[in-house]
């Protein structure tokens, strides 16, 4: 996929007039102050840090993701006797697109990226992960994560693996999520242990299934391996129970759960 991205990347980027009014307007002064910013650094040419560019394109990009690839267009067409994009504005591009709902100009910016010849890093690929899982394609970032990263010699974060479990959950594939939790658990996940955020994304998932009792024995397994649950956690059993989801056999459930939230008063 990033090979064909790469091959026509050139040309679908310069069709930032194709993005916008998806990503939001740039509207205020403080977006207008960004760009003037951007505009001068830029008209500097060599005069200008590429660290200064990426900061005043990232401005932008808070305002305006359609601005802010106009103006990595313009970058772009200046040429290298100007200015050189790197892997942070190839990083800050790829989430423009992506907020603006464009995961094909993101992932031909990922092919940019690639036939350029830099080492590609795990946040590089988030925005498009969590662009991929929330358009219910989590079988493609899947894939991504566990097969295509590691072929370009990059090791997925922690915040690689809890997109594909935030994923797999909205698709009501909890199971699947806590397949891949044990994957990671175990030090399969090349390196990256769950979090709180990975334990609590899966717990809810189950919640949001009515399987109380694999949100419950999740949550004791986060306990076991030295995780402490956090508010976000318990917001999560809170929830469960005022919906009744974990109280269908309330002598045998309300106890232990009560037992759990006492946790968070205490």
């Amino acid at each position: 996929m990033a090979r064909r991205a790469a091959s026509r990347a050139v040309g679908a980027l310069r069709s930032d007039g194709s993005i916008q009014g998806r990503g939001g307007r740039a509207g205020g002064s403080g977006a207008e102050d960004a760009r003037h910013v951007f505009d001068e650094l830029l008209r500097r040419g060599r005069g200008a840090s590429i660290y200064g560019l990426n900061r005043a394109l990232a401005d932008v990009a808070r305002h305006s993701p359609a601005a802010a690839v106009s103006r990595y267009n313009r970058m772009a067409r200046a040429g290298a006797d100007e200015v050189t994009p790197d892997l942070c504005t190839y990083g800050i591009l790829i989430g423009c697109c992506c907020r603006a709902g464009r995961l094909d100009l993101g992932f031909a910016a990922l092919g940019n990226v690639i036939k350029k010849g830099f080492r590609v890093e795990a946040i590089t690929f988030t925005p498009l992960l969590k662009g991929l899982c929330a358009d219910k394609r989590t079988s493609d970032a899947m894939d991504i994560v566990l097969r295509r990263m590691t072929e370009l010699g990059c090791i997925p974060n922690v915040f690689s693996y809890n997109n594909l479990l935030n994923g797999l959950c909205d698709e009501n594939r909890s199971q699947e999520a806590l397949e891949l939790l044990h994957m990671m658990a175990d030090d399969r996940g090349g390196g990256s242990p769950p979090d709180v955020v990975s334990y609590t994304t899966v717990i809810n998932g189950f919640f949001k299934e009515g399987d109380s009792d694999k949100a419950y024995s999740t949550y004791h397994e986060m306990l076991d391996r030295g995780i402490l649950p956090d508010v976000v956690t318990y917001s999560s059993i809170i929830a469960a129970l005022c919906k009744g989801q974990a109280m269908d056999k309330p002598w045998r459930y309300l106890p232990r759960w009560l037992r759990m939230v006492s946790c968070l008063i205490a």
